[in-house]
């Protein structure tokens, strides 16, 4: 497991003594860590003209290193994990470019995505690195890589906003700031209100609520057994979808009612069906547990890193062929979900699970990733094309970590008008993700079909 060094091992100098103690929450994850399971968050930006080396390094230095967590690096003080600045820190070091073996198409740059996402980050070093990959498609494609404890998607997200124009010239300052407070609306649609309710009466019955959430949580027994689990291997592939028009999404739930999410939900969960049915696991009543990413992020004008999100466990059916029926059972389960205090009980245990003794809260992420088969985020991302470095962007595509013993990811997010669905698994659960993409695509297809009936 990578691990921060002590201070006294880290040999700063006298001028390195700022320092910003990191939250309980953020230490969960910088401590959660395993050689199978780095806890890196994996953007992959697919171009359509090459990028400018010189360019992209300004861009890099001008727009990424004003975050402070970017020049910084993580070390040990007697028990705490402190943020402090790199006096050894180089761009350069964090950037790289590289060149796939021919043919070069989809399926090599999966690959090689895929052996990324496997490789753990420096903790001698800030933790962040940045790939480019030149002989891709028509302009290449740039694969950036976080450590989630510096923050969680959609701050990440809004990140690399900060580092992307909407034309091939650099932003204008009006027009960085009205993308800014455009981002942060949008992110804060998909926030769920984490506040206690006011008065006695509301209150009484939401504390009610969450210790009761808070003890199911805490008694919640592993997920049922199948072959979507298994043990890990540490090596990583990754696969994404054909790209789905929102205007598409859009008829779906207005025919057959639900949210994006639940469409994606739905869809996910007849490819798991499909991935078992082909290997003679899919049986009557089965059904598995999503691990999935709400967002707590109330509207932020300014970028504020950190994690400020929780999760939730929603049981997915998998034996239900008809993907009507199966979505609006999904909608119901959702609903119950949304409607209780879960997601605001889960993160005051990663919070707790953050003061824990390292030895200790390896235990507990170990006993929490048997609740879950899968886990799935959901990111809203732009709704126009943008430029890096005056490189058009033609795709936006995202891999989440996995909590400790969970081998199957998936990343919903949405740019240009159209949503992708990345999938990440670890070699040891699912050999080629490409089966889930392809079931999950002849899901959309059905729902689709059922919605213009």
């Amino acid at each position: 497991m990578a691990v921060p060094l002590s201070v006294s091992d880290a040999a700063l100098p006298d001028s390195s003594t700022a320092r910003e103690w990191m939250s309980y929450r953020d230490r969960t994850w910088a401590r959660m860590d395993t050689p199978e399971q780095p806890m890196v968050v994996t953007i992959v930006l697919l171009l359509t003209a090459p990028l400018d080396q010189t360019r992209l390094r300004a861009t890099l230095r001008d727009r990424l290193l004003p975050f402070t967590r970017f020049r910084q690096r993580l070390v040990l003080d007697g028990a705490r994990y402190v943020w402090i600045d790199d006096p050894a820190f180089n761009l350069d070091a964090h950037l790289h470019w590289s060149r796939l073996p021919e043919p070069a198409d989809q399926r090599v740059l999966e690959e090689r995505v895929g052996e990324l996402c496997g490789e753990p980050l420096d903790f001698s070093r800030p933790l962040w690195r940045c790939v480019v990959v030149e002989n891709y498609g028509a302009g290449g494609a740039l694969v950036f890589r976080i450590h989630h404890c510096i923050a969680d998607g959609v701050a990440l997200l809004r990140v690399f906003l900060t580092l992307a124009d909407r034309g091939p010239e650099p932003s204008s300052p009006i027009a960085i700031r009205e993308e800014r407070r455009e981002q942060a609306r949008l992110a804060a649609k998909t926030a769920k209100r984490s506040a206690r309710p006011s008065g006695w009466l509301p209150r009484l019955r939401w504390n009610m609520a969450f210790a009761g959430t808070l003890l199911r949580q805490s008694l919640m027994g592993p997920d049922i057994h199948t072959a979507l689990r298994g043990r890990l291997n540490g090596r990583k592939r990754v696969a994404w979808a054909t790209p789905i028009p929102l205007a598409e999404i859009a008829v779906i739930r207005e025919r057959l009612g639900g949210r994006v999410n639940d469409v994606m939900l739905t869809a996910i969960a007849g490819a798991l069906g499909r991935y078992l049915e082909a290997r003679g696991g899919l049986r009557p009543k089965l059904a598995v547990r999503v691990v999935e990413a709400v967002n707590l992020r109330p509207y932020q004008d300014e970028i504020r890193l950190g994690n400020e999100f929780a999760v939730i466990f929603l049981t997915l059916p998998l034996d239900l062929a008809d993907p009507v029926a199966r979505l609006a059972l999904v909608r119901t389960r959702m609903a119950q979900v949304k409607a209780s205090p879960e997601a605001v009980a889960n993160l005051a245990l990663i919070d707790l699970v953050g003061r824990l003794p390292a030895w200790l809260e390896r235990v507990v992420l170990r006993l929490y990733g048997m609740r879950g088969t899968l886990v799935m985020t959901n990111v809203p991302g732009p709704e126009h094309p943008l430029y890096l470095a005056g490189a058009p962007v033609a795709r936006v595509l995202a891999w989440v970590p996995q909590i400790t013993g969970i081998g199957i990811g998936v990343c919903v997010l949405s740019y240009a008008g159209a949503i992708t669905v990345g999938i990440v698994t670890d070699s040891g659960v699912i050999a080629d993700p490409w089966e889930l993409v392809t079931g999950f695509e002849a899901e959309i297809a059905q729902l689709r079909t059922h919605a213009l009936e």
